[in-house]
């Protein structure tokens, strides 16, 4: 079989829209929240039969967040193997479903975990399928699903950078920015909890006999907010606090999770020690602080610019085109780029809403995008071709 130009993916992707909807909506409708282990397993037997089904050689591991699916195909040169990374968890809670169901409506698919990134596994599923049937892909590609990147990715992490480490470039099929360019960096991403705790006392007859931890949260978030810097791209957010037992005893502990993005690691680590040096300022409370950074940034290095600009070659073989950008979000391609592992990002759903109740995907944008990663597989569809 002759090789396969990138229109021609397109072509063909776009005539499979019925059957890749149906792929992506048996997945939306088993929904699968972080660290919930009985709806993550059943989601997991369903990803394991679907890969089996089309040949991948599937191996599971178990982990306290859920099964880890290493999906294996062989082909092409041994040295130029393509790892795809996708999870399967979500930060919709159980019962999401019933409030945010399924819809398709013109181009546009609604659901809970649609965009961030059930799509983006169906991508690779039919973007195979369609390589498989140009003649095979460029080399081996393995297809990593994993069960916890929401949460950090604990569970995770050394088998992303074991794989990461056995292939000479890595997809990342996580939604692309909204107006569909791809993600050649991301900042880093640094998680702390800050622990008060007090006193408690009689809010009404004795107060003064307390030591108040929401007090001394209080001044805490101003402190820990005021350490951003956004000239320098650093943000930190304090996102979810927690204090006190009943409206009239003084709070006796408080607790305020706070989220760190940074484009250098010097910044985050400069926010990091300011943190852990706080005071807790308000007399009797004491601080403790947990956490630290979870990944670093991913930087738009040279080789993450150069599988960039191969992508961007074969959008222009489709007449297409997509800018390249750096973006405020973590994913698990901060893990493999800063192996020095070419990494692209992006190449899943195109839509927006990720994390937030309008959560959509554009179809034909998204199928564009299965033709994106057939053409980076089969590595010989950027040659220019008829549109």
């Amino acid at each position: 079989m002759p090789p396969m130009n990138a229109h021609t993916f397109r072509r063909q992707a776009s005539a499979r829209s019925s059957s890749f909807l149906e792929t992506l909506h048996a997945l939306v409708a088993l929904e699968s929240p972080t660290f919930d282990l009985e709806r993550a397993q059943r989601l997991a037997d369903h990803l394991a039969a679907l890969l089996a089904g089309d040949d991948w050689t599937v191996t599971r591991t178990e982990t306290a967040a859920g099964a880890l699916l290493t999906a294996r195909l062989d082909g092409g040169d041994p040295q130029d193997g393509t790892l795809l990374l996708a999870h399967y968890d979500t930060v919709w809670p159980a019962g999401t479903l019933n409030e945010m169901p399924w819809r398709h409506e013109d181009d546009v698919v609604y659901g809970p975990g649609a965009l961030d990134m059930k799509a983006g596994i169906v991508n690779a599923v039919h973007a195979m399928r369609l390589v498989r049937e140009a003649g095979g892909p460029r080399g081996p590609v393995t297809l990593l699903l994993t069960p916890d990147e929401e949460a950090g990715s604990a569970y995770s992490r050394a088998a992303i950078e074991a794989e990461a480490r056995r292939h000479a470039r890595v997809l990342v099929l996580e939604p692309g920015r909204e107006d569909g360019a791809l993600k050649v960096g991301r900042k880093g991403v640094g998680l702390f909890t800050a622990h008060f705790a007090g006193r408690s006392a009689h809010a009404g007859t004795e107060p003064e006999r307390g030591a108040s931890a929401v007090r001394a949260l209080a001044q805490f978030v101003l402190f820990a907010e005021g350490l951003a810097d956004l000239d320098a791209g650093t943000t930190v957010a304090v996102t979810v606090v927690q204090g006190g037992t009943v409206t009239n005893v003084i709070a006796e502990s408080a607790r305020a999770s706070v989220d760190v993005r940074f484009l250098r690691l010097a910044e985050g680590e400069r926010v990091a020690a300011a943190l852990a040096d706080h005071d807790a300022a308000v007399e009797g409370v004491t601080f403790r602080l947990e956490g630290g950074i979870n990944r670093g940034p991913m930087e738009p290095t040279p080789a993450n610019r150069a599988l960039a600009a191969e992508a961007q070659a074969c959008l222009r073989a489709m007449g297409q085109e997509a800018d390249t950008a750096v973006v405020g979000g973590v994913s698990d391609g901060n893990f493999t780029s800063a192996l020095g592992v070419p990494t692209l990002d992006g190449l899943g759903s195109v839509g927006g809403g990720a994390h937030a109740r309008h959560e959509h995907l554009r179809v034909q944008a998204t199928l564009d995008r299965v033709a994106l990663v057939a053409a980076l597989l089969h590595g010989r569809a950027g040659q220019a071709g008829a549109p």
